[in-house]
């Protein structure tokens, strides 16, 4: 074999395995995105058992508030905050849901970020509102339960009673939300983190991992 053709050789080989390399990096990188899909995959399925719930809770406050005599009485009152409840567990669910069909996994890594940044908010905010509401929720939640199930007013032979309970929960919710809130204000970084790791999720934590080592990978 003469020079010249030992060394188009060479370069047709060397060729070649630029583009063989240049495939493996492209699957390895389409592996990865599909990997970070599937992450969220069950944060999704949670988002439709979360709308089925709300509106199962929605549909308990419209038969307690409909069905009550007393338009003023604890019944009435109560359907309505549970049937409130259970839209906001719709809305919340439905929203979550939407931002995460809106993410494009062929997209730029940053724009995945900024969507993921956007998706993690809304259910770290849902959770907060959701989650933290329990602190008040189970008093209408135990009013609405006893009034469809036996079709006793649980309030009406004390309602300053109820009335004082409930304030106190709300006031305990209310000083949660303002503790965060100075948290955040004073940049108090640890405690702003500890709230939103506790409301954020490990499929959501995994994912936003994997897609900083995906950054990485592509900065490489």
């Amino acid at each position: 074999m003469e020079l010249d053709d030992l060394k188009q050789t060479l370069i047709r080989l060397d060729r070649r395995l630029e583009e063989q390399a240049a495939l493996d990096v492209s699957r390895v990188r389409r592996e990865a995105r599909h990997g970070l899909a599937d992450g969220l995959r069950p944060l999704a399925r949670a988002q439709l058992w979360l709308i089925a719930i709300g509106a199962l809770t929605a549909l308990i406050g419209v038969a307690a508030w409909h069905g009550a005599p007393d338009r003023a009485g604890g019944p009435f009152v109560c359907g309505i905050i549970v049937h409130a409840y259970g839209v906001a567990m719709i809305l919340f669910g439905a929203i979550t849901r939407a931002l995460i069909a809106g993410i494009d996994w062929a997209g730029p890594v940053l724009d995945i970020q900024r969507r993921l940044a956007r998706v993690r908010k809304a259910h770290v905010v849902a959770g907060m509102t959701i989650g933290m509401s329990w602190c008040a929720m189970w008093i209408p939640a135990m009013i609405v339960g006893f009034y469809l199930l036996f079709g006793v007013d649980i309030v009406a032979p004390s309602p300053a009673t109820w009335l004082w309970i409930s304030a106190g929960c709300v006031a305990m919710m209310a000083a949660v939300w303002l503790f965060h809130g100075w948290a955040r204000a004073t940049g108090r970084t640890r405690i702003t983190a500890a709230f939103d790791s506790a409301f954020t999720g490990a499929h959501l934590r995994r994912v936003r991992a994997q897609l900083d080592d995906t950054a990485r990978f592509d900065r490489d």
